[in-house]
């Protein structure tokens, strides 16, 4: 029986929450505030290590850690990790790099002015695309004679070499593509709202339009055909219901 219990943690996709999470109720928010009002407290002031330790087991966990600072270590994941970590680079990994590096600047020598130097990424991406080929057909060539042949670990060592150095000038790209892909939204949003311009622009010349032609044609169906002395016995409340009546007959000729 115990054995069925546990069968569908154990086939669940994503992983239980922390058991902590429990403690996360309104009775325990409660009670730590009270506990800050009663030491003093104000709100968003860290507790000391003494306050921290006073408190039961199931309101600790009501207390965020302080944030890193500087170079301070924390876990994300179980993997040590820092705020001002940077990618890692092909000598990280100790990975020989096959193209060059921007030349370092020299003593006294202002880091920006290499801000001219490019490198033509495309030129390396094609040389590297060949070599992998050929590599790859002379490992062919070496696993059909001699599959133990120690070459096939060199041969496999120089493709995993070029495909990680492809893999890196194709991240170099990263921010290119994401300024692209954002002018590239901006335009569609600026299309969108010059299209909805141009709409209520052609909604307002159709508007114009027929309030034109009510201007031109009120008197002749306010009158209904009457002559000028049936005309003065017309109610100022009868003109005001014709008014009305054709004001909504051009309202549904213009919004359909």
């Amino acid at each position: 029986m115990a054995q069925q219990e546990e069968e569908p943690g154990a086939i669940a996709f994503f992983p239980d929450p922390p058991p902590f999470y429990r403690n996360f109720t309104s009775e325990n928010r409660d009670r730590l505030q009270e506990f800050k009002t009663s030491a003093a407290i104000s709100d968003g002031a860290p507790l000391s290590v003494s306050q921290l330790l006073s408190l039961p087991t199931e309101l600790r966990f009501l207390v965020p850690p302080e944030p890193p600072v500087g170079d301070e270590q924390y876990r994300v994941f179980n993997h040590p990790t820092k705020l001002n970590q940077h990618a890692p680079t092909l000598k990280d990994w100790n990975i020989d790099q096959l193209y060059p590096s921007p030349p370092s600047p020299k003593d006294g020598e202002d880091p920006a002015s290499q801000s001219g130097w490019t490198l033509d990424r495309q030129t390396y991406l094609r040389r590297m695309v060949r070599s992998i080929l050929v590599n790859f057909v002379e490992l062919l060539g070496i696993v059909a004679a001699d599959s133990t042949s120690p070459d096939v670990a060199d041969k496999m060592k120089n493709i995993e070499t070029i495909a990680s150095n492809m893999h890196q000038l194709i991240n170099e790209y990263r921010p290119h593509q994401a300024r692209e892909t954002l002018i590239n939204i901006m335009e569609e949003q600026l299309e969108k709202k010059r299209a909805e311009v141009e709409g209520i622009k052609r909604m307002k010349a159709k508007v114009d339009g027929t309030f034109a032609e009510f201007r031109k044609n009120a008197p002749e169906r306010g009158g209904l055909g009457m002559t000028d002395g049936d005309r003065e016995r017309v109610s100022e409340e009868e003109r005001r219901t014709a008014g009305q009546r054709m004001m909504w007959q051009v309202m549904d000729e213009v919004l359909g």
